[in-house]
């Protein structure tokens, strides 16, 4: 391998391994596995602390526990405490004389993908005494975000995608059109240099300072998401502490150091323009990739890619992914910004006919790259963390992947009409040395709408982050609750995977978290999409209002429906679904 590519490669391949090296979850979405006291429970003392264990490590210290009397007040003391050396237990203590009556015990915790998750379970100290004022729901909706900071999270996602992606296109612009450009035989004056020069530097600059004040503020904004406060009560240095230890604070602080280190290539991007063998400069270039690299790797770190299995297949996927819609932006944008700047100082309609087509003939070339890694990186991530056509359309992120196939497919249409019809109509106009028409118009007009195209692309994305795959709780225990009237049904399947499965039902009142009595429960399996017609399981009661299916046989890989029909009485039977993902 020659000295200069090993400039370039040595800063991406360093990259990709501390990406991969990270540790990751199995799950990526927290499951609770066991409480104390447990649901329902009734103690003849009060507890000393109330404890949560989940089935992988969770960030507690953003979180919140909290134990509530019937007059929904909140009645425990001190500090979350973390239980052990890995972090998938957390307590909560409570007072030395905690008076009889019932109690509701919430929790919400960071997963390891940055996602919030949330439940309750109620238990009784002594005599019962009266119901809780408000249902374990309701409690559980004291510590939800509200609107203001779901909206204001997924603008500061949306303009930090919009800030990178235009920031490190206009670099990859820099590097893959202009520099060669000015060693062709298009050759641009010293005057229209120093325009686009100009030009450059002010957009290069607007990136960097919203990219970097977007990184800053999604700090708090993901203390409050967590906490479930306000984005007043999370600025204050401790969220800014607390959410620095975790991994998508990590990610932040990356990002806000690729940014810092961006504002001298922006102060030299004059005498970058200016160097036609800029392209020739592995060092520099090297030098100068290190904090483009940081922010493309940067959203695989914060988000999924970095936290659900296969994560190497993942990482790599979502840096791809973004590094060429990147490099497709950030070419959009220049040439909508930054391309009119040149010509406009052109004189001679056939020298802006060839100075034109000339940059949308490499560009489309470049484009055309782009876009097919965006596609190919884009299914792959689709198919690993989808899944299944259904979740598509029975998900919220499968919703947001479909959006954006749509309109990536306009974009395409859009680009593919430039790259057939207008940009050869160009070259024959510049062949006969003629002004860009019609065709120059045209072409003008479709890069506005891709511009805005993209934009909207991003937004989705921004929202896209924000939901757990459906796969996520796809590999290993599946848990999960339904309504059955005005009660609740949990459900486990462990291991939802092909063969035995062990199957627990909890009936509970949603108000008060007592095990609700049945006349009688029964259970069946069936697979449409494979024509299994529903299979009577053998449903065993174990408790009060707990019901086990020792072997549930779910012999083929596919989303199952599972089926209770719940018996309150002789003439009052109701029926559930719940979906049952086995891989």
């Amino acid at each position: 391998m020659t000295r200069r590519r090993l400039h370039i490669l040595l800063p991406l391949c360093v990259a990709v391994l501390a990406c991969l090296i990270l540790p990751g979850s199995a799950l990526a979405h927290a499951v609770l596995e066991s409480s104390s006291p447990t649901r329902g429970e009734v103690l003849k003392q009060a507890p000393a602390q109330v404890t949560f264990a989940f089935n992988e490590p969770v960030e507690a210290s953003l979180g919140a526990v909290r134990v509530f009397d019937t007059e929904a007040n909140q009645v425990e003391t001190g500090e979350i405490k973390r239980l052990g050396d890995t972090g998938e237990e957390i307590a909560i203590d409570l007072p030395d004389e905690l008076p009889d009556g019932v109690y509701t015990a919430t929790y919400r915790v960071v997963s390891a993908d940055s996602h919030p998750v949330s439940g309750g379970l109620v238990f009784t100290v002594g005599e019962a005494g009266p119901n809780s004022a408000k249902t374990i729901s309701e409690l559980i909706a004291l510590s939800d975000v509200g609107p203001v900071t779901e909206v204001a999270f997924w603008f500061d996602r949306w303009v930090g995608y919009v800030a990178l992606a235009v920031a490190v296109g206009l670099l990859a612009f820099l590097l893959l059109l202009w520099s060669p450009m000015a060693r062709t035989r298009v050759r641009l004056s010293g005057k229209v240099a120093e325009a686009v020069s100009s030009r450059f530097r002010l957009l290069l600059g607007i990136a960097i300072l919203t990219g970097l004040l977007a990184s800053i503020f999604a700090i708090p904004l993901q203390g409050a998401t967590a906490a479930g406060t306000s984005i007043w009560d999370s600025l204050r240095p401790e969220v800014f502490r607390e959410v620095a230890d975790t991994r998508y604070g990590s990610a932040m602080i990356l990002r806000i150091v690729a940014w810092l280190a961006l504002i001298p290539m922006a102060l030299a991007s004059r005498r970058l323009i200016f160097d036609p063998g800029l392209s020739k400069k592995p060092r520099l270039i090297g030098l100068l990739s290190l904090p483009v690299i940081a922010l493309v790797v940067s959203p695989a770190l914060a988000g999924h890619a970095s936290t659900q299995h296969p994560i190497w297949v993942l990482t790599i996927s979502d840096i791809l992914h973004v590094s060429a819609m990147s490099v497709w932006v950030g070419g959009l944008v220049a040439l909508v910004l930054l391309l009119p700047v040149a010509t406009r100082l052109i004189e001679g309609d056939a020298s802006k006919t060839e100075v034109l087509t000339a940059f949308l003939l490499r560009f489309s070339a470049v484009a055309l790259i782009a876009v097919l890694i965006i596609g190919i990186s884009g299914t792959v991530q689709a198919i690993v963390e989808v899944n299944s056509v259904s979740a598509l359309v029975d998900t919220a992120f499968g919703r947001a992947v479909l959006i954006k196939i749509v309109l990536f497919l306009i974009l395409v249409a859009v680009a593919a009409k430039n790259r057939r019809r207008l940009i050869p109509a160009l070259v024959v106009r510049r062949q006969q040395k003629e002004a860009p028409g019609k065709a120059g118009l045209e072409i003008r007009r479709n890069l506005r709408i891709e511009v805005v195209l993209v934009t909207l692309v991003l937004a989705v994305t921004a929202a896209l982050v924000s939901y757990p795959p459906p796969v996520a709780g796809k590999s290993g225990p599946l848990s999960g609750s339904v309504q059955v009237g005005a009660d609740n049904l949990e459900y486990t399947v462990d291991p939802a995977r092909v063969g035995s499965n062990e199957v627990h039902v909890y009936l509970f009142d949603d108000k008060t978290g007592a095990p609700v009595e049945v006349r009688d429960l029964e259970m069946t399996f069936s697979l449409p999409d494979s024509d299994i017609a529903p299979i009577e399981a053998d449903t065993r009661k174990s408790g009060p209002g707990h019901y086990v299916v020792p072997s549930a046989m779910l012999a083929v890989k596919g989303d199952w429906r599972a089926q209770a029909a719940v018996r309150f009485s002789r003439f009052d039977e109701q029926l559930v679904e719940f979906e049952v993902p086995v891989r």
